[in-house]
């Protein structure tokens, strides 16, 4: 859209930082407009998956992305609310969960206006806690998390994961330059 939500560079990361390895059916937990899902199709001709987006304006943007890039038969899009998981999605349906979830806890940081980048970007819909949870249910045993996160809140995000058998076991850290400090966490975890 001309106004409203946007991917930014954090879905491009994201989506490179999903191994070779990943086990398909892939699920995008908050897809926005498809984006992470439409690269990891590209990029893994083997994957199919779906991606779930709680805004339904998003939501019918992502359905139109998939057409126009030919990707009916191997991407889904779903209206829903990730919180509600458990009634959209049998358990340990997926072999991989990915997801680029609002990491500003609400108090924290400036509120976009515009409710499209407020939801995206701050946890006015979901928790932490909700969202880690939700992966749980999805994943079966031994499939992978991969998200992108803010590293000032890694150690809360290590807890929650740790909380949920979902082990941490890579990481990487993105600088915007050289000597500046890392402004996203890309991790892994493995269910169990």
């Amino acid at each position: 859209p001309t106004r409203g939500y946007r991917f930014a560079l954090e879905a491009f990361l994201l989506a490179d930082f999903v191994p070779a390895t990943a086990s398909a059916p892939l699920i995008d937990l908050g897809t926005g407009c498809g984006v992470v899902a439409l690269f990891l199709a590209r990029r893994f001709p083997h994957l199919c998956g779906v991606g779930l987006e709680l805004q339904r304006s998003l939501a019918m943007f992502a359905q139109q992305n998939v057409v126009g890039n030919s990707l009916e038969r191997r991407i889904d899009i779903v209206q829903g609310d990730i919180r509600q998981v458990s009634s959209l999605f049998p358990a340990g349906a997926f072999g991989t969960v990915v997801c680029n979830p609002p990491y500003r806890a609400v108090g924290h940081g400036r509120l976009n206006p515009q409710p499209e980048k407020a939801i995206a970007r701050h946890e006015l819909t979901i928790t932490l806690p909700q969202l880690v949870q939700a992966a749980r249910h999805l994943l079966r045993r031994r499939g992978l998390l991969d998200l992108g996160y803010h590293p000032a809140r890694l150690s809360e995000l290590f807890a929650q994961l740790e909380a949920a058998h979902l082990r941490p076991h890579r990481m990487r850290l993105v600088h915007a330059t050289e000597h500046a400090p890392a402004s996203i966490v890309l991790i892994e975890a493995l269910r169990d």
